[in-house]
């Protein structure tokens, strides 16, 4: 293979490093011996322009260490030559930009390694494609702390606001997180999440990127929605959907527990309430009232309407919460504001668990309300939230919330990362 050929393949563009030759040993590695050779323009500790000023002085041995290449490690024994300067009586050796100064790993390396830390893979994997050490990938990742300083000047209209298990060092273990709705970019990672703790960093941020901040998207946990007022003036709470519809299903789930557990647990009502519950959950416009089959603990065939029906004769209370729970339902789905609040005054008959969660819905009435004017929801966040189980379950989890606050960045490309990071 040709000089310029491996060059290439290793992405060495350096002309004046030349390859001689190379081989294979016995342990696999590809070891390659090459050199470098070049007239100086001038002195690199005195800076005198070189008019014979500068000569030859030996050669130095050096090794750079390239990431794997077709499952093969690849070392350069590379001889630099060494020059003394006359004027300044000292010594310096032959710089390429194939390696920093003092460093034996590669560039091509260090890039590479950059752009695998944006994937969920732990530590010890990049450093074995890379054929390096995993407390080189580790550095290289704490170098890049100084490319996520937080912009204290600028937030964005609408944020989405969450919070996801971390570390142990993190304040209950949860981690509370904020990001851009419009752009899907998330901001920043923070190890607490009392509403003390958020008011004091968010105080940091400009009096005008605070008041540029004009919705807030979150669930119905109560320290977020202190957050407008003093923290952010002209800010407005929205509720996700998700979460209005998935405390509504909660309740009835444990109305249909609450009820199972009055059933002797031989009987066939027993059973098919246990059995179906996923049916009973289903949106009522999307059971199937037309297709006959055979179903377990029911001895005709019927259509899923009929069978969510013959559940719901079981126990009056519970099919007042089924119809309750689907008529709100419905109304977010449509966003239909005066239909919802219809709902409210026809409870009689509804379990104590669905009053409970109606009960903590109305505590929340104005924020619900403009989930129904706004279209804004916590999906963007509630995915990245697996994005980050994932790193942190791949990395065998995270002792220091410093280090994972970093790869979560990292992995997310929050900011523009420098191309290459050296010693």
């Amino acid at each position: 293979m040709s000089n310029d050929t491996t060059k290439m393949l290793l992405g060495i563009d350096d002309e004046h490093l030349i390859i001689e030759e190379g081989q294979v040993g016995d342990d696999g590695v590809i070891r390659l011996v090459g050199s470098l050779n070049y007239t100086p323009k001038a002195c690199r500790n005195c800076g005198i322009i070189n008019d014979h000023q500068i000569i030859g002085y030996g050669w130095r041995k050096t090794t750079i260490r390239f990431a794997k290449t077709l499952g093969s490690t690849v070392i350069l024994c590379l001889n630099r030559r060494n020059f003394h300067c006359k004027a300044c009586h000292t010594n310096f050796l032959a710089q390429t930009n194939a390696v920093p100064k003092h460093c034996t790993i590669s560039n091509t390396t260090r890039k590479q390694c950059l752009e695998k830390l944006t994937e969920p893979v732990s530590l010890k994997h990049i450093a074995d494609e890379l054929s390096t050490s995993d407390s080189f990938v580790g550095r290289q990742l704490l170098r890049a702390e100084r490319d996520f300083q937080t912009n204290w000047h600028y937030l964005p209209k609408v944020l989405l606001m969450d919070e996801v298990k971390s570390t142990k060092s993190a304040t209950d273990a949860m981690s509370f997180e904020f990001m851009d709705a419009e752009t899907h970019e998330l901001i920043d990672l923070l190890p607490f999440r009392t509403i003390y703790q958020l008011q004091k960093y968010f105080q940091h941020y400009d009096q005008a990127a605070r008041e540029n901040v004009k919705i807030i998207v979150t669930d119905m946990n109560y320290t977020y929605p202190k957050l407008v007022g003093q923290i952010f003036p002209n800010a407005i709470v929205v509720i996700d959907p998700f979460h209005l519809v998935n405390a509504l299903n909660r309740a009835f789930n444990k109305t249909r527990v609450r009820l199972m557990k009055t059933l002797a647990t031989s009987s066939r009502e027993y059973h098919a309430l246990k059995r179906y519950w996923k049916l009973l959950l289903t949106p009522e416009n999307h059971l199937n009232y037309e297709a006959f089959r055979k179903w377990t603990n029911f001895p005709y065939p019927a259509t899923a309407t009929d069978v969510v029906d013959a559940l719901l004769d079981i126990d009056p209370e519970l099919k007042q919460t089924y119809n309750v729970m689907n008529r709100l339902r419905e109304t977010i789905k449509n966003r239909d504001w005066p239909n919802y609040n219809q709902v409210f005054h026809h409870l009689e008959g509804c379990s104590e668990e669905m009053l409970a969660t109606l009960q903590t819905l109305a505590t929340h009435h104005d924020e619900i309300g403009n989930t129904f004017t706004h279209h804004y929801t916590n999906g963007p966040l509630e995915g990245s939230n697996n994005k980050i189980k994932v790193i942190k379950r791949t990395g065998f989890g995270y002792r220091n919330f410093f280090r994972f606050r970093l790869r979560v960045l990292f992995a997310f490309r929050v900011h523009t990362k420098r191309a290459l990071i050296t010693k």
